[in-house]
């Protein structure tokens, strides 16, 4: 999976592991995004 640059504001942001996130993020055209956020470290 690629890099996906989305301009907006994060609302939620939940730990799922200790190096792994998934934010909640509201675009400017009103649709809500959920993305998991993977690191390396794991």
């Amino acid at each position: 999976m690629g890099i996906l640059k989305v301009k907006g504001i994060v609302i939620a942001e939940n730990n799922m592991s200790d190096y792994d996130k998934m934010v909640t993020i509201l675009t400017p055209n009103r649709k809500n995004w959920v993305c998991c956020q993977r690191s390396k470290e794991a």
